[in-house]
């Protein structure tokens, strides 16, 4: 009998850190291939820096190994800059059988500026993940056959996390939502996965208020899907994002000297102001200067990242306009459009901020326009395609599992940070292993009852503003999160062993883990995170914002 040809998947990338995206993607190719190669780069084309990698090898290994799936430590032990074509030449010769090479949809649009590309063609096939918010057109498949790529597209969609995402929760200290214990655990050792954290440390430098700080962690997520989508720096365009606003509380006297606003009516002077902060404190790019210097009032012939930090602040899902998911919409039909319709739109509502500049760029971008008409909003199912994800929309769309299944999954990446933290010398009790296997829970109904009995000790004991937010189906790390206020961290502390003491007497659990600081606690339970914060946190870090869809969020407890 003739033996069928062996598929083998090749999952590379920075992995800059792994996270449970990534996990979930490698999963879904082990129920399609004979076996997996996860090959982390040494230096990505596309980046600008070389992390610590022999530690981003040992985290995947940690994560990803199975009997399907081996880490490749080829590009690290390569070292300087990784290339598909040159690992595929190897590959070839080192395996049986056809190599398929794993992309995200967004790439799709790139891979005919890949090196080497006509010859890296006839080594592989393209094994496409789609991405929410970078649809796969026929158009481009169209393109891509002409130029005799082959693309299979995945029968699975991998989860709506990314790397940069995880960076910018770590630079603004928003909990760990993305990464396996194991990997989290050693970020905090090693201080590692953090290059925005002198941005943001600046913020409260220069006064931002807690409602600016959220604007600008919104404005920082949308400019990296932007940079992705519209194929920029996305680096550059965080770092720009994270210091657009930073001279919004300047005194604009103490830079009359150092300064020349003039041109810019004075709600937009502190855009200048924060370009010279930005070159003087951390010595930011020409452009990454320019992007902040107009990102209020825009400009004709703006940069590319000009244009991505203007639309950011202008439609960080934060904002609190009517057309907001229009203005999004826009982003995911055709920039210009999304230019002309903000800068037209802005500019009839904030007189004050008229300018010449302002004026100049409509007339601008109606001339890159050519008369087209900007369209309509689209009902629901047709904006989908196009609209890119709101902030915190952490949507899995990978093969739906059963809860028993993801409670696996997920006690399965517990065991693994054990090992992980004994390869990294990070001692882990036998009480506290024990601690993680309990918190996961394995019945629908167990698990709502769960979080209806965390929220009903919270209330008992004098929390308020107590909601259950139902997160089934829009990420992988829980079912349900239950949050609550209390009026000082004496009662968010107390409220915690109320909690405990709660969940343990009717159903016999014990948290996962504990994340614990002043302001903030969280009780992992698996399948249900409990967030007990005091108000002003509560109300800097908004998470129901994060995750509620409009008929998720039920509030506990109110008569």
């Amino acid at each position: 009998m003739k033996n069928s040809v062996k598929k083998t998947a090749v999952f590379g990338g920075s992995f800059d850190p792994p996270h449970f995206g990534h996990i979930d993607i490698v999963k879904n190719l082990e129920k399609k291939f004979d076996s997996v190669i996860v090959m982390p780069s040494f230096v990505s084309p596309f980046k600008s820096d070389a992390d610590d990698a022999a530690l981003r090898y040992k985290l995947c290994k940690c994560v990803f190994s199975s009997d399907k799936t081996a880490v490749s430590r080829y590009e690290i032990n390569k070292k300087g800059i990784s290339y598909s074509v040159d690992t595929a030449a190897y590959l070839m010769k080192k395996t049986d059988g056809d190599l398929y090479w794993v992309v995200g949809s967004e790439e799709l649009g790139r891979l005919c500026e890949w090196r080497d590309i006509d010859r890296l063609k006839t080594y592989v096939t393209f094994y496409v993940v789609e991405r929410p918010g970078y649809p796969v057109s026929s158009e481009t498949l169209r393109v891509l056959k002409k130029h005799k790529i082959k693309i299979k597209t995945a029968p699975f969609k991998g989860s709506d996390i990314s790397s940069v995402r995880i960076k910018i929760d770590r630079a603004f200290g928003r909990p760990n939502s993305f990464m396996p214990y194991c990997v989290y655990d050693v970020a905090e050792k090693h201080g590692a996965f953090d290059p925005y954290g002198k941005y943001t440390a600046a913020l409260k430098k220069y006064g931002l208020s807690y409602s600016r700080i959220a604007h600008t962690y919104g404005t920082a997520v949308r400019g990296a899907e932007l940079a992705k989508l519209y194929g920029a720096s996305v680096h550059d365009a965080v770092v720009a994002c994270i210091l657009h606003d930073i001279a919004k509380n300047a005194d604009i006297g103490e830079y009359a000297d150092k300064v020349d606003i003039k041109g810019f009516p004075e709600p937009t002077a502190h855009s200048p102001i924060g370009a010279y902060i930005a070159k003087k404190e951390f010595g930011v790019s020409d452009e990454i200067a320019d992007a902040i210097a107009f990102h209020s009032t825009a400009k004709p012939g703006m940069s590319l990242l000009g244009e991505i930090v203007y639309l950011a602040d202008k439609t960080e899902s934060g904002r609190r306009y009517p057309s907001l998911e229009h203005k999004r919409y826009l982003c995911g039909v055709n920039k210009n459009i999304a230019m002309l319709s903000a800068l037209t739109e802005i500019s009839e509502l904030n007189a004050e901020e008229d300018c010449r500049l302002t004026r100049d760029a409509i007339e601008y971008y109606k001339e890159l326009c050519c008369g087209a008409a900007i369209p309509d909003l689209p009902d629901k199912a047709e904006t989908r395609q196009y609209n890119l994800p709101a902030v915190g929309r952490n949507v899995s769309r990978s093969i739906r599992v059963v809860p028993q299944a993801k409670s696996k999954a997920i006690a399965t990446a517990a065991d693994k940070s054990v090992a992980c933290r004994r390869k990294f010398g990070t001692d882990l009790s036998v009480a506290v292993r024990a601690d993680i296997g309990k918190g996961f829970v394995s019945t629908g109904n167990d698990i709502k009852d769960i979080a209806v009995a965390a929220a009903d000790a919270l209330d008992a004991h004098k929390a308020h503003d107590i909601d259950i937010v139902d997160i089934d189906g829009k990420t992988i790390i829980a079912d349900y999160f239950v949050i609550a206020s209390a009026t000082s961290t004496t009662a968010v502390k107390a409220l915690m062993g109320y909690v405990e003491d709660r969940l343990k007497k009717q159903f016999d659990i014990d948290p996962g883990k504990r994340d614990i600081n002043t302001e903030w606690i969280a009780l992992d339970y698996g399948n249900v995170i409990v967030h007990i914060f005091t108000d002003k946190t509560r109300e800097f870090y908004n998470i129901e914002r994060l995750w509620a869809d409009g008929g998720n969020v039920e509030r506990y407890g109110d008569k």
